[in-house]
């Protein structure tokens, strides 16, 4: 389901963009000041689109910051399919976009989940080219392999299929061996202790992947992308916005 913006409060301004190959992608740019402290690129994760996923965020507009969220190829209104090439081609181009608007506003790239890869892979792309003053993840992992062989060892019926996740998903565009060129950029990785859908032992793997500066945050008994959302959910969001005050000055 596609919400309709008139349902949206505060509306965001819908925008389109293209991919390399000429496809239209869909975002939502988020207002929440004349004079934003910055601006956040949202990664989102799998499943539905932008009009579930912005919810993720939107608690932080009162806070004086505007955030951009779009969506990937085949999901939402975005044309085509998608592939770890195509996802990653469109977050490279929301990236170019938001950089351009407002190039006086310091800019954040966040990620969730499955979009948390790619944010990881995204940002370590444009170290030196485009300036983040903060890169922070949510329940994301560091290979798409590695995430696939744990989800299936997990259970017993699928403990034989292991392998499968070695020769059916490539690593080209995971952030695997690239999350150390993210640096000197800030990260912030977060994670749940209780999440069954990406454990925390990936998020684990990005941290310890990771050059200074960074940080790890585990969340008490927090399931999947829920640190702002869960028991702690308004302490994580003000050390977060304490995160973004101290890093994008």
């Amino acid at each position: 389901m596609y919400v309709d913006l008139k349902k949206v409060d505060p509306k965001p301004e819908q925008v389109e963009f293209k991919n390399q190959d000429g496809k239209k992608l869909i975002g939502w740019y988020f207002k929440g000041a004349d004079k934003p402290k910055a601006k956040i690129l949202f990664f989102h994760g799998n499943a539905e689109n932008i009009s579930s996923h912005f919810l993720m965020l939107h608690w932080i507009l009162k806070h004086g910051y505007d955030y951009f969220i779009f969506d990937y190829p085949g999901y939402g209104g975005s044309e085509g399919e998608p592939t770890q090439k195509s996802t990653t081609e469109a977050g490279q181009m929301a990236l170019e976009w938001l950089s351009k608007k407002s190039p006086q506003v310091p800019l954040v790239v966040f990620g969730q989940s499955l979009g948390g890869n790619i944010a990881l892979y995204t940002a370590a792309q444009n170290q030196g080219k485009i300036p983040l003053c903060l890169v922070a993840v949510e329940s994301t992992f560091k290979s798409y392999k590695k995430v696939g062989q744990r989800l299936l060892a997990g259970r017993w019926w699928t403990w034989p299929l292991q392998w499968v996740p070695l020769v059916t998903v490539g690593e080209s565009y995971s952030a695997t061996d690239r999350i150390d060129k993210i640096s000197p950029t800030p990260l912030l990785v977060m994670h749940g202790d209780a999440d069954r859908v990406v454990p925390l032992s990936n998020g684990e793997d990005v941290f310890n992947a990771a050059k200074e500066p960074k940080e790890f945050w585990r969340v008490p008994n927090g399931l999947h992308i829920r640190a702002f959302f869960g028991s702690d959910g308004a302490d994580f969001q003000k050390r977060f916005l304490d995160k973004l005050a101290t890093s994008c000055r």
